[in-house]
């Protein structure tokens, strides 16, 4: 199972945009270029703080971020190597699904772009950016898989902390959100630094 944005989009330029779109309007502090290389190195919380957003507001800033993302949801394009390593992983035998943040639409819109839409069982589009941990259980039990059957692969602190905490095993991409040396204070089960890199791991944990 995958995170969607950073893990399989590469999102991140998008993201970057969008905040710059709307934080006018919701009184967030500007992202300049210069900032732009640091980000990777900052938890989800600090960067909140970095862009001046409270959490009484975050319901709001989710909803206007979420909107915007849907509008450009046909341009995303993979990681370079990601469709590749779906393929092969469906081709395998191995059941395929996404729990992301994002909206389940806009998920999914994304994935019908790249023409990989049909290779996942199951989306699964949660809004609660600290509560993947819970939607990891739901999951578990809708589709009636063991713990030990599943391997998350997602690329931020609160992906790796998710999956800890339901005792699931979860792989630290690194080239998407967050940077390597973040992800490991996190302890990940295993790291891929290439898209290539999760089958292995996948093979390595059966």
């Amino acid at each position: 199972m995958f995170d969607f944005d950073g893990t399989l989009a590469d999102s991140l330029d998008q993201a970057i945009a969008i905040f710059r779109r709307i934080g006018p309007g919701l009184g967030l502090n500007p992202i300049a270029d210069e900032d732009v290389p640091t980000l990777r190195t900052l938890p989800t919380k600090q960067f909140f703080k970095k862009v001046g957003i409270r959490f009484w507001r975050l319901p709001r800033v989710i909803r206007a971020y979420q909107a915007a993302a849907a509008e450009d949801a046909h341009e995303l394009k993979l990681h370079p190597g990601v469709a590749d390593m779906l393929t092969g992983l469906h081709a395998a035998g191995h059941r395929l699904g996404v729990l992301s943040s994002n909206r389940e639409d806009t998920i999914r819109a994304g994935l019908r772009a790249n023409g990989v839409e049909e290779l996942f069982a199951f989306v699964v589009g949660y809004p609660k950016l600290f509560g993947k941990a819970k939607a990891l259980r739901r999951i578990l039990k809708a589709e009636g898989i063991d713990r030990e059957h599943l391997l998350y692969v997602g690329d931020e602190v609160r992906d790796v902390e998710a999956a800890r905490k339901v005792k699931v095993p979860v792989v630290a991409a690194t080239w998407g959100f967050h940077a390597r040396e973040l992800l490991a204070a996190a302890g990940p089960t295993a790291f891929a630094d290439t898209p290539a890199e999760v089958a292995a791991v996948a093979r390595s944990l059966e």
